[in-house]
Order: structure tokens, then sequence, then C-alpha cells
């Protein structure tokens, strides 16, 4: 929790500072331009300490009290020094100005600051999560292998709870799989990659489980298509993620329409789904790892699909309206 503003000591430090100038400000002789050059230059430390210290609020806040405090001694001595005096007035507005850009700098410094220490604390924990996910492997493999030892043995209820012990152990070992990919993804192999055909090998990868589904796979390729240059094992593992979500997301058959268009500099790869879509409050979270709008689903896909996408330089967009169904995009530079 942040201490009070009167317990932080650079606050009194500021306070003491500009009272302290002001004092000797008003104390020292209105006919010497000296001191009153001097002290006018003095008042952008207790502003710029302001403005570091507290940002933006407390550039401007102590950057307004120095103009309020500076401008009698102005009006005092515009009589005896009136060419100091006019030169003074101009003092005003680079005390907010100082004030304004020093909080704003200071202000984008510590959210940048932040954030590094943010990113180092999720890479520390996820180095921590990967060494443990990997050590969980093993005790699994154990487990899995003795339920699986009198399962040929046992006969109902105790054979059903044998089989539950081994696919329950698959679960998780898929989890954990995903989860060390996640962790510690492979660095890309690049080559020029046709997507049409990608995408091709991905249905012929799905079909038992479209046929089984009763969904109807339609594609729409360009003319003349360019390549792209990406790693074809990585691409490969989005797009089946993409199509089997868009397969599972109909329960009674449908329409899975894969689309690929050509704009620019970039190649747009579409999966389009029939079926009963993404509630707007849900949408929000589905890049959220571990988050899944399926019944025993790890909520690594999509976060998995859009780290792979912006390793290749591209983005991952998902559009969905309740009952319309939801469109997954893939964009990626040709280069």
């Amino acid at each position: 929790m942040n201490r009070p503003l009167w317990r932080q000591p650079e606050f009194w430090t500021t306070v003491a500072a500009v009272i302290v100038l002001s004092v000797w400000h008003y104390a020292s002789p209105t006919h010497d331009p000296f001191w009153h050059d001097l002290f006018r230059r003095l008042y952008y430390l207790p502003i710029i300490l302001a403005g570091f210290r507290f940002g933006l609020r407390g550039g401007l806040i102590s950057s307004i009290a120095v103009s309020l405090l500076f401008l009698p001694h102005v009006l005092m001595t515009r009589a005896m020094l009136p060419r100091q005096a006019s030169e003074a007035v101009f003092e005003i507005p680079l005390y907010l100005v100082v004030g304004v850009v020093t909080g704003i700098l200071s202000d984008r410094q510590r959210r940048a600051s932040e954030s590094l220490r943010r990113a180092e604390r999720l890479r520390t924990l996820g180095e921590m999560a990967a060494g443990m996910a990997h050590e969980v492997k093993n005790p699994l493999a154990a487990i899995r292998s003795s339920a699986q030892i009198p399962t040929g043995r046992l006969k109902g209820k105790e054979a059903e709870l044998a089989q539950i012990v081994v696919s329950e152990v698959d679960r998780l070992n898929r989890v954990v799989n995903e989860f060390l990919e996640y962790a510690r993804p492979a660095p890309l192999k690049r080559e020029p990659v046709v997507l049409s055909g990608l995408l091709d090998s991905c249905v012929e990868l799905l079909e038992p489980v479209t046929r089984l589904a009763g969904v109807t796979i339609k594609r729409a390729y360009p003319q003349g298509e360019h390549k792209v240059s990406a790693d074809p094992n990585q691409l490969r593992q989005v797009f089946l993620n993409l199509i089997l979500n868009a397969v599972q997301a109909m329960h009674a058959g449908g329409e899975v329409r894969l689309e690929i268009r050509q704009e620019g500099g970039s190649t747009w790869v579409s999966v389009r789904d029939s079926g009963p879509g993404i509630p707007p409050d849900k949408l929000r979270q589905v890049f959220e790892p571990f988050y899944s709008t399926k019944p025993g689903g790890t909520g690594l896909g999509l976060p998995i699909a859009q780290r792979i996408v912006a390793e290749h330089g591209g983005k991952l967009v998902v559009e969905s309206k309740p009952g319309e169904g939801t469109t997954v995009t893939v964009v990626l530079p040709r280069g």
C-alpha cells in the first residue's frame, strides 16, 4: 500500500524548498536584478523534484504553486525593474511546461519500469512452473502404467474405475504438455509455406473428427496464392487447434468455412463456424491461459496459437456474436 502523501519525505522536501526559496526571494533587494534572476531559476528545482516523484499531478500542482508565489513579486518589481519584470512574466508558462513534461516523463518511466518488473516476475514464475510441470510428467507415467496393469483382469465397476484413472492421467499429461509448450516455446524454423496446402493437411488429419460430428468443411482460396515465410509445423498446430475448436463449437452438425484473403502485404486466414457464438463477457477472456469455454478444455490452445502467430509478426483476432457463430482470423505478413 502507498504511504500517505504527508508521510513521504519528498513531499516535505518540495514544500520546504518552495517556502525557503519564496522567503529568500521576497527578502532579497528588489532593486537588485541578480537575486531576482537567481531565485526565479532556482524555482525549477522543486518543480522537477515533484514531477519526478509524484508524476504529472505533482509536477502540475508544484508549478502552479510556484507560479502563484512568483507572480506577486513580478508585480512588485514592475516599477523598479521593468525589463526584468517583463521577462519574468514569461517564466510562469515555462514553470507549467517543465512541470507537465517532467510529470509525463516520470509517469511513462514508472509504467515502463512496472511492466518490466511484471514481465520479470512472470518469466521467473513461468520457469518455476515449467520445471514443476516437467517433474510431474514422470509420476503421471508411473500412475498410468500401474493403472493399466490390472485393467485386463478387472470387471464391472472396478474396470470402469481403472479406466477412469487412465483417462484422467492422459488428460493431465495433455495439460502438462500444453503448459510446457506455452512456457517454453520452440524457436521458429521459417520456410516458404503455401497456406492453402497447410489448411488442407489439417482438414485431412481432422477428417474422422469432422465426419463423426457431422460437420461440413468449406474452403475458399484465392487464385495465384502467395507463399508466406513461416514455420509450417507451428502454423499447422495453430490451424489444427482453430479448426478443432470450430468443430467442437457445433453440437449437432454445421459448417466450418476456411477462407484465405490477400490484402496489401498481409495474408488473412479465417476459420468461421456456424455455432452458437461466444457471449461478449466471455469473448474478452478467450486469450487468458487456462480459461476455456469447452467442458474439459485446458484453456491453453488459443494462448499458444496467439503466441505462435505473434512470433511470426502477425496477429490473431476473434470475432463472435451469440447465435451467429465465431470467426477466428490469423493475419500474417508475407515476408
